[in-house]
């Protein structure tokens, strides 16, 4: 999962603009498959965004989000160069994460 996020951090003067794609199946433990058995769950727990190395946004995620999520976020302050990280971890421990560029495109 964590190496198949799709991050896209894009300038427009000084502010930044990041949207981000996440595979992850995000199951809530309250559904049931065909032969009626509860799908475990399974969900995003924490998301970190870092810029430059400094943590910028922690957020508490949960069940309520869809599978594979998309998020957008603006940043302002934001020049060419500026590294993004982005970090997450689920209810089973797992984590992922990724960095990025900031890019005038």
């Amino acid at each position: 999962m964590a190496d198949s996020i799709k991050i896209r951090a894009t300038l427009k003067g000084n502010m930044g603009e990041v949207r981000l794609l996440i595979p992850h199946p995000m199951e809530s433990g309250l559904r049931h498959d065909l032969a009626g058995q509860t799908i475990p769950a399974h969900y995003i727990t924490s998301l970190t965004l870092s810029l430059n190395g400094r943590p910028v946004m922690e957020a508490g995620l949960g069940t309520a989000l869809s599978a594979d999520p998309l998020f957008s976020f603006q940043f302002q302050d934001v020049k060419a160069g500026d590294k993004l990280g982005v970090t997450w971890l689920d209810n089973r421990g797992q984590r992922g994460g990724t960095e990025t560029v900031f890019d005038t495109n």
